[in-house]
């Protein structure tokens, strides 16, 4: 279980950095990079989230056996 929590941490960490990036470019005036980096991190976002949540579903949900 542990290491699909930290993986899904990982890629949100990673999303974090690529939004601040995105924010970054955007207030430089660069709306490719903002765009571009926007994105990479959106996608990021959402795959850690379902990392989590896919890991917390297999462990509690997937595994017990009523």
């Amino acid at each position: 279980m542990a290491v699909g929590l930290v993986i899904g941490v990982l890629w949100i960490v990673m999303a974090l950095g690529a939004l601040g990036s995105a924010a970054s470019g955007l207030s430089a005036g660069r709306l490719d990079w903002g765009i571009g980096w926007g994105l990479v991190g959106v996608l990021l976002l959402a795959a850690g989230s379902c990392a989590i949540v896919a890991t917390w579903w297999h462990q509690f949900r997937v595994l017990r056996e009523d």
